[in-house]
């Protein structure tokens, strides 16, 4: 028995390494930062730009945005999921990656297995409008399919960035097929000056608007990520998740975004009790690579088999 194993043994570890060791959070291998893509940016999402960005849908329509932060883990905003279809059947929540538009070839669907709402969110208080979404098959990433970077705390960026999914036309909001990735520039102000124009601003908010000089505008999609960089850098991390805000793209009416960095414990708790755990280190590696081969996939099976580890 174990004779006619080590040939088909050698041939899934063979498999395994050809896949890259390591997948950096906070990359696009597909997206070029030359400079004369620095006016252009302003106005339409280029291929392979937001990797991490993905259309979660309902009955295969839009819902909601959200990003790659795990091989098993999306995050998005929890008044995405009222009570009435967290007691429908998961089966018609699916998560669409790894495209910039509906109808790219790119396009990839999976199965949402769980829906976690933060366990501090009310419909009428946002100040935790937070759910993770752990996927029924991991991500493999390439260079379409990336994870954002999470920060451990919040800092002073240089530049940040928002991308929405909107329709082509406006009386296509229900054609998934005409919809399409559109971002805006964005310039977070300071929780003081957001007070001035929010009542009651929860310290876990992060308040931002239309960075001036900048073209586009906002809609408002729901769960969408607000990425950031530091001048001089290629990575970006995912500062806040697009919560509420009336066109949010222009000055004196900023957007609301629940501060990532505020709810790290939360998302690390949640994602370890599903045995999956998020940990920050910005990158994921092969667990099959680093452990004995034999007793594995003998004790466990090939379905059992964990495809990735966070270290």
């Amino acid at each position: 028995m174990l004779q006619l194993l080590i040939p088909l043994l050698m041939m899934f570890k063979g498999h395994v390494l050809e896949e890259p060791d390591k997948v950096q959070c906070g990359h696009r291998p597909a997206f070029s930062n030359s400079s004369s893509l620095k006016f252009r940016e302003l106005f339409e999402v280029q291929e392979g730009e937001f990797p991490w960005q993905v259309s979660i849908q309902m009955s295969r329509k839009h819902l909601c945005g959200g990003s790659i932060i795990h091989p098993w883990w999306v995050l998005t905003a929890a008044h995405c999921f009222p009570r009435i279809l967290l007691e429908m059947t998961l089966e018609n929540v699916t998560v669409v990656m790894g495209i910039r538009r509906f109808s790219d070839v790119h396009l990839e669907r999976k199965q949402v297995q769980k829906i976690i709402i933060h366990k501090d969110y009310t419909p009428s208080h946002l100040d935790s409008d937070l759910s993770l979404l752990l996927l029924a098959t991991p991500v493999q990433f390439n260079n379409f399919k990336m994870p954002i970077c999470l920060q451990k705390e919040e800092s002073i960026w240089d530049r940040c960035w928002m991308a929405e999914w909107v329709a082509a036309y406006e009386y296509d909001q229900h054609d998934n097929l005409n919809m399409y990735l559109q971002k805006l520039r964005l310039m977070q102000i300071s929780w003081r000056e957001c007070s001035k124009r929010v009542d009651q601003l929860s310290r876990n908010m992060v308040c931002a608007w239309k960075e001036p000089g900048t073209k586009g505008d906002c809609q408002g999609d729901s769960g969408a990520p607000m990425v950031c960089t530091i001048h001089g850098t290629q990575k970006l991390f995912q500062v806040g998740v697009f919560s509420w805000g009336i066109r949010s793209g222009f000055r004196g009416r900023p957007g609301m975004f629940v501060s990532v960095a505020q709810f790290i414990p939360w998302i690390q708790e949640e994602t370890e009790k599903e045995g999956k755990a998020y940990i920050i280190s910005g990158a994921w590696r092969s667990s099959l690579l680093h452990v004995p081969w034999y007793p594995l996939l003998l004790g466990l099976g090939f379905s059992n088999v964990a495809l990735y580890h966070v270290y």
